[in-house]
C-alpha cells in the first residue's frame, strides 16, 4: 500500500497531534452532545408551541362556531318580535310577511328563512337558489318550537351535503303562539373560507365519517381524505393527531358540533406542519453552524497550543536523529529552558559525547576483529556445509540400511509361518476330501443310522459342515497367497540380498512402493499408472526406492493435509533417449509457491509442523539421484498440483560413480575431478 493511503495511525502521527486530537475529540464530542440537546430541546419547544397554538385556534374557531349560531337564534328572535312579522303570522298573511321580511333577508345574509303559522304550515320560504332543495329538517324544528322556547342547532341537510346551522324562535300574539321563525345558514366551504380568513389555516367538517365541506380545492378526490374519515374524532376528544394530506403534514383536531337527536358534525381543523418544519431547519443550521464553527476553532487553537509545546521536543528528537543518520557525534541539542525539556536536551547532549566516545574505540577495535572474523566465518562456513552433506548421507545411509534390515527380518519371520500353512493346506485339502467321501460311503452303506446318529447328524449339520471347510481352506489359499506376494514386494523393496549396484525394472520398484504405502493409498487416493516397457536400468535399487518413497510420501501428506476434493496420484514411467529413462510422479495437491519451490532439495527445509518433517528427504532424494549420474526437476504452481521428473542413465559410468559395500550398507561416493550439473531446482 502506497504512503499516500496509509491509514491514520495514532501512535505514528506528530507529537502536536497526539497532544490536541484527545483533547479535541473530548471537547467536541461533548459540544456536538449539548448541540444536539439544545436542538432537540428548541425542536420539542417548537412542536408543544404548535400544538398549542392548534388548540388556541381551535377555541377559536369553536367560539366562532358559537358566535354563529347564537346569532342564527337572536336574528330569529328579533322577527319573531317584529310586528308586523306577528300580524302577518297570526293572520296568515303571506304578502304582509314577505313585505317586512324580504328587505332584511340581504342584511341578515342567511340561506334560508321560513316562516310558520300556529298549525306549523309554511308561510314563507325564502331560501337561496342553491340550497331551494334542501332538506334542513324543518318540520323537526317546528316541532319543537311549540313548547314556546328558541333554540340553535345544527342539522343534516342530505347526504354528501353540508350541514345547516339554524336558529329559531317562536311567533307569540296575545291568544299565545302564533307562528314561528327558522333561520338557517349552510356550514359550506364559503363560509369555513371566512372562518378561514382570521386563522390561516384549513377547515373540514365530517358527516358521518364522510367530507361535505373543506377550504381546500373542490376538485380534490375523496381518497385524499382518507386519514381523516378513518378515524373516529368523535371519542379522540381534545387529543391531536398528524395527518398527512397531498403530501402535506397537518397537525389536526376536532370540534364536535352536536345536532338534533343524536346526529353530531365534526369540524376538523388542519395546522399545516410546514412553518414548524421550515422552523426546525432554520433552528438546526442556527445551532449547527456556530457549533461547528467553535469546533474547529477549538481544534486550531489546540493544535496550536500543542504545537508551541511539543517544538522544544521536536527539536531535541531531530537532533537525535540527525545523529543516527548522519553519524555525527559533535551534534548538540539547544538547551532553551529550566524545565524538564531542558533537562532532557542536557542528558541528550551528555549522551551523545558518550557514544561518541564509545563508537571510536569500537571502531578501532573492529578493525582488527574484521579479518579475523571474516576468516573464521569462511573456515565455518565450509565446516558446515560440509558437516551438513556429511551429516545427511549419515542419516539416509542408516535410515535404508535399518529399514531394509527391518524390512527384510520381518520378511523372513512371517515367510515362515506363511510357508508351513500354505505347504500344510493342500494336504488338509485332500483330508477332507477323504473324509467326506468316507462319510458318504457310510451313508450310502447303512441308509438307516440310529436315532443318536440323525440327532448329531441334525446338530452339527453335516452339509453346511462340508461345504463351508471347503470356502474356508479357499479363503485360507486366497490369503497366504497373499501374504507371500507382500512379502516379495518387501524383499524385492529393501534388496539386502541383492548386490548393491545390478540392473533393475523401475516399474517394479514403483509398485513395490505402492504396495508399501497401500494403507495410506486407500483413503481415498486414486492412483494412475502410465508404464512404458522400459530397459533395465542399473542402480541402486534399495536408494531408488528410497526416491520413490520420499516423492510419493510428500504427495501423499500435501495432498491430505490441504483435504483437496480430488485426491490423484499419476505415475509415468518413458524412454526419452537411447540411454535415458524417465520417471514422472504427479499429484493433485495444492502446489507450491515459488519461494517454497526454490527451497524444496535444500537440507533441513520442510513445511511440515514441528515434529512431522526434518527436511531431509527431498535432500536426500536429490542426492541419490545426483549420485546416479541423474537428474530431478519440479514443476509446481499453486493451486495446480506437483510434478517430479527423474531422469536416469541406463548404465552408470564406473570411472564417475564408485561402489563401496561395507556391512551390508551402501555408500555412493562422488569424485572431486567430475561434478553432476545442477537441476533448475537447485539452482533456484
Amino acid at each position: 500500500m502506497s504512503t499516500n493511503h496509509r491509514r491514520f495511525s495514532y501512535n505514528q502521527a506528530p507529537l502536536p497531534v497526539k497532544i490536541s486530537l484527545p483533547f479535541t475529540l473530548v471537547f467536541c464530542v461533548f459540544w456536538m452532545a449539548g448541540v444536539v440537546l439544545v436542538g432537540q430541546y428548541f425542536s420539542w419547544q417548537l412542536d408543544n408551541d404548535r400544538r398549542e397554538q392548534t388548540a388556541e385556534l381551535k377555541n377559536l374557531v369553536e367560539r366562532e362556531l358559537e358566535r354563529d349560531l347564537e346569532g342564527l337564534r337572536r336574528s330569529a328572535r328579533l322577527l319573531a318580535n317584529d310586528e308586523l312579522v306577528v300580524q302577518g303570522a297570526a293572520n296568515v298573511d303571506k304578502p304582509l310577511l314577505q313585505q317586512e321580511i324580504l328587505p332584511s333577508k340581504a342584511i341578515l345574509d342567511m340561506d334560508a328563512i321560513i316562516v310558520t303559522d300556529r298549525d306549523l304550515n309554511f308561510l314563507m320560504d325564502t331560501r337561496t337558489l342553491p340550497y331551494q332543495d334542501l332538506d334542513i329538517q324543518t318540520q323537526t324544528a317546528a316541532e319543537l318550537m311549540k313548547g314556546g322556547a328558541g333554540i340553535s342547532t345544527v342539522v343534516v341537510s342530505e347526504d354528501d351535503k353540508p350541514p345547516v346551522m339554524i336558529g329559531t324562535a317562536p311567533i307569540k300574539d296575545e291568544s299565545g303562539l302564533a307562528g314561528g321563525v327558522i333561520l338557517g345558514s349552510v356550514l359550506s366551504g364559503d363560509r369555513l373560507q371566512q372562518i378561514n380568513a382570521s386563522i390561516d389555516e384549513q377547515l373540514v367538517v365530517l358527516a358521518d365519517h364522510h367530507v361535505v365541506a373543506s377550504t381546500f380545492p373542490s376538485d380534490i378526490p375523496d381518497t385524499v381524505y382518507a386519514d381523516i374519515n378513518d378515524f373516529d374524532w368523535e371519542e379522540q376528544g381534545d387529543l391531536q393527531r398528524l395527518v398527512t394530506l397531498q403530501d402535506q403534514s397537518y397537525l389536526a383536531q376536532a370540534i364536535v358540533l352536536e345536532g338534533l337527536g343524536d346526529e353530531h358534525f365534526e369540524v376538523i381543523l388542519l395546522t399545516s406542519l410546514a412553518p414548524l418544519n421550515k422552523a426546525k431547519r432554520a433552528l438546526w443550521l442556527l445551532i449547527s453552524i456556530p457549533g461547528i464553527a467553535s469546533a474547529l476553532l477549538l481544534a486550531g487553537v489546540g493544535y496550536w497550543l500543542a504545537k508551541r509545546i511539543a517544538r522544544p521536543i521536536q527539536e531535541i528528537t531531530e537532533v537525535a536523529l540527525n545523529v543516527v543518520k548522519d553519524d555525527n557525534f559533535d551534534l548538540q541539542a539547544p538547551v532553551k529552558s529550566q524545565d524538564e525539556i531542558g533537562a532532557l536536551a542536557t542528558s541528550l547532549n551528555q549522551l551523545i559525547t558518550w557514544v561518541g566516545e564509545y563508537t571510536d574505540a569500537l571502531e578501532e577495535s573492529a578493525q582488527t576483529l574484521e579479518t579475523r572474523v571474516n576468516e573464521r566465518t569462511q573456515e565455518l562456513s565450509q565446516a558446515l556445509e560440509k558437516l551438513q552433506e556429511t551429516q545427511s548421507q549419515l542419516i539416509q545411509t542408516e535410515k535404508m540400511s535399518s529399514l531394509g534390515q527391518m524390512v527384510a527380518g520381518i520378511a523372513h519371520e512371517i515367510n515362515n509361518p506363511i510357508s508351513f500353512i500354505q505347504g500344510n493346506i493342500k494336504p488338509l485339502d485332500g483330508y477332507l476330501t477323504d473324509l467326506v467321501e468316507l462319510l458318504e460311503t457310510y451313508q450310502e452303506e447303512y441308509p438307516n443310522p440310529t436315532e443318536a446318529v440323525l440327532d448329531k447328524r441334525e446338530e452339527v449339520e453335516v452339509e453346511f459342515l462340508v461345504e463351508d471347510t471347503t470356502k474356508i481352506l479357499n479363503s485360507m489359499k486366497m490369503g497366504t497367497q497373499r501374504v507371500r506376494d507382500i512379502i516379495v514386494s518387501l524383499r524385492n523393496f529393501s534388496r539386502l540380498d541383492e548386490s548393491a549396484i545390478k540392473d533393475v525394472d523401475l516399474c517394479e520398484g514403483l509398485d513395490s512402493t505402492l504396495l508399501i504405502l497401500n494403507h495410506r493409498i486407500k483413503s481415498g487416493v486414486k492412483i494412475i499408472k502410465s508404464y512404458d516397457e522400459l530397459p533395465l536400468v542399473r542402480c541402486s535399487p534399495a536408494q531408488i526406492n528410497q526416491v520413490f518413497t520420499n516423492i510419493i510420501v510428500n504427495a501423499l501428506d500435501a495432498m491430505f493435509e490441504a483435504d483437496v476434493e480430488l485426491k490423484q496420484l499419476e505415475i509415468t514411467t518413458r524412454t526419452v533417449s537411447p540411454d535415458h529413462v524417465q520417471v514422472c510422479i504427479q499429484d493433485s495437491g495444492p502446489g507450491m509457491p515459488p519461494e517454497v519451490k526454490s527451497k524444496i532439495f535444500d537440507p533441513f527445509f520442510t513445511t511440515k509442523p514441528v515434529g512431522k518433517g526434518t527436511g531431509l528427504g527431498l535432500g536426500i532424494c536429490f542426492k541419490i539421484i545426483q549420485q546416479h549420474q541423474g537428474t530431478i526437476e519440479v514443476h509446481s504452481e499453486p493451486g495446480k498440483g506437483t510434478e517430479f521428473v527423474i531422469t536416469l542413465p541406463m548404465f552408470l559410468d564406473s570411472n564417475i560413480l564408485d561402489t563401496v559395500v561395507s556391512d551390508g550398507k551402501v555408500s555412493l561416493e562422488k569424485t572431486s575431478d567430475h561434478q553432476p550439473e545442477k537441476t533448475s531446482a537447485q539452482a533456484a
